[in-house]
Order: C-alpha cells, then structure tokens, then sequence
C-alpha cells in the first residue's frame, strides 16, 4: 500500500524518526511536505469559512490549523491523481506499532467498502467501539463512537478522498473533526479495535505554535462573547448532538450488514 508522510520541512527530527521506523518496518514511503502555517499566502488563509466557524466555537482558525488542513487535503489529493484504490496517510508525530505492516496488508486486500479506516484510537471518556468484522487475529474492524477525533495515521480510499474534496475546503473543522462527522459529511468511517498508530508529540506541537497568544490564551472572534454568538453556539451543539446521536444507530446497522 501506499504511504503518505506528512511531514513539516523544519520538523527534521520528527522526519528522521519516522525515516527510521519505516525502515525498521520494512516500509517504503513517500514524502509529503507539510504547508507551514508560518508562510500562509493571503489566498491559503482566506480557506478557512469564518462566517460559519463562529457558529461552532469563538476561536478561528490558526495558521498551522489552516496548514494542516491543507497538508491533508494535499495528499488526499495525491492518491486521487494517482489512481490508487487507497493509501494510507500519516503524520509525523506517529508511533506505530509492529504489527502496522500486517494490518495494512490486511486492509488492502478488504473487500468491505470503506472511505477511510482510523489506524489511532483515542480511547476517550464516552468513545464507543462496535466491532463489524475480523480484520486480523486480534484486530477487529468496527464503527467509532462520535468521541473519536484524530487524524494521526489512517488508510483512506480513492473514493473516499474524493468525498472528502467535494466538501473542502473551505475549512470550518480541523481535519481531524471533519473526518469523523460521518453523520455530516457521509463519510463511511471505520476504526481498528486494537489501534496500531499512536500520537506522540513528545511536547512540542507544531499546532500550538500559532493557536496560543502567549502561553495560554487563544485568538477569539471579536464578538464572541456576546449573548447572540453564545446563543448561537449553544443551538448548534445542540444541533449537532441531535444529529450525531440520531444517526449513530443507522450508521452502525449500515456497517454490521455490509461486513
């Protein structure tokens, strides 16, 4: 299977990190270099919809956001031109695990449709797993609760991706929220039971870099505080936890009768 590294050009240590497991590994892999938030052009910027993101949440965008939104995008992209039935994509702040090659093997030989599979779990308070099939000894494939938000590795479809295209951006979600709003987006998402990508930072986030004002506070709209965007945000939390909730059911019958 083809894979797709994220990686920021100044991120040389992350770089050589993964370099290093991929050839433990066994693993050929492709470069992709990430789109530094630090160099946005005005027409990058101008992606992220802040006309609707205010309706989520008081805080846009940050550069890097918007960056990593677009790295994504990117390689999305690549595996659509290249006319592959998948790849995987993954960030250079993962850890994978050993059995990694054997569980990408496995999902390339899938015959279960799929837009994309979630290699990393979070294990969140609340997070659900349904299992759907067996995938590997010990690996099962199944439906994500609607906790579930990461974008650290993952096997993507061509299909899939081009879903994904034909709504962004314009960016309103970080990537990783995105992908796992199937109940929005219509994307058909499946996770592992046992995970075989994990993220580490190791305390330096390339994100942080343009989200904070300081040491810990984020840019803010300039009227977020006011009774009309609180209210505003409100009804669509409870819009949108409505929405998930309703149509997690159907989502996991769709999965359990398609494997």
């Amino acid at each position: 299977m083809r894979i797709l590294l994220i990686n920021l050009a100044r991120a040389t240590e992350r770089r050589q990190k993964m370099e290093a497991r991929f050839d433990e590994l066994g693993l050929a892999f492709e470069l992709l270099d990430a789109t530094d938030g630090r160099a946005l052009t005005t027409a990058e910027r101008a992606l992220a919809d802040n006309e609707r993101r205010r309706w989520i949440t008081p805080h846009p965008l940050s550069d890097n956001e918007i960056g990593c939104c677009i790295s994504h995008c990117r390689a999305m992209g690549r595996l659509v031109e290249s006319g592959e039935r998948m790849a995987a994509i993954v960030e250079d702040d993962a850890t994978l695990a050993p059995d990694f090659p054997r569980v990408l093997a496995a999902i390339e030989t899938l015959d279960t449709p799929f837009d994309v599979i979630d290699l990393h779990r979070t294990f969140k308070k609340g997070e659900m797993f349904l299992s759907c099939r067996p995938l590997l000894p010990g690996f099962s494939l199944g439906r994500i609760g609607y906790a579930h938000i990461n974008a650290t590795a993952y096997v993507m479809s061509s299909a899939g991706a081009r879903k994904f295209l034909a709504r962004v951006p314009p960016f309103v979600h970080m990537v990783d929220k995105e992908m796992h709003r199937p109940w929005a987006n219509g994307l058909d998402v499946y996770g592992l039971e046992r995970p075989v990508a994990f993220h580490t930072d190791e305390g330096r986030s390339y994100i942080d870099e343009s989200r904070l004002h300081g040491d810990t506070t984020r840019p803010r709209y300039a009227d977020a505080d006011s009774l009309q965007w609180k209210l505003a945000r409100t009804l669509t939390r409870i819009s949108e936890s409505i929405r998930k909730r309703v149509s997690y059911a159907a989502y996991k019958r769709k999965g359990k009768a398609v494997a």
